[in-house]
């Protein structure tokens, strides 16, 4: 099975560090892959090099939005994204905090 999270994020850097860092222990007994896509929408924060332990999950990959749209644009077009570019069983839409 292929699960991929979706996690939209405004300025929260610290708290989707503590949650990918959970999400990593959590899954480690799992026979499954397990993938992150991050939406930022328009941080002021950099959203870069703050997963130091993550070899239980598959990838994470940062989707940078242009300008600030809110949570519910960010899991739309997150969803978009992944219905277009990727290959899953499903998807769990997570919020950042």
């Amino acid at each position: 099975m292929k699960y991929i999270i979706l996690i939209p994020i405004f300025n929260d850097r610290e708290s989707l560090k503590i949650l990918i860092e959970k999400i990593n222990y959590e899954i480690k007994d799992l026979n499954c892959d397990i993938s992150i896509v991050v939406v930022n929408d328009a941080s002021s924060e950099q959203i870069i090099d703050i997963y130091p332990n993550t070899q239980n999950i598959q990838s994470i990959e940062i989707i940078n939005m242009k300008e600030n749209r809110g949570h519910t644009r960010c899991i739309a077009s997150g969803l978009k994204y992944i219905f277009e570019k990727k290959q899953f069983d499903y998807v769990i839409p997570m919020d950042g905090d």
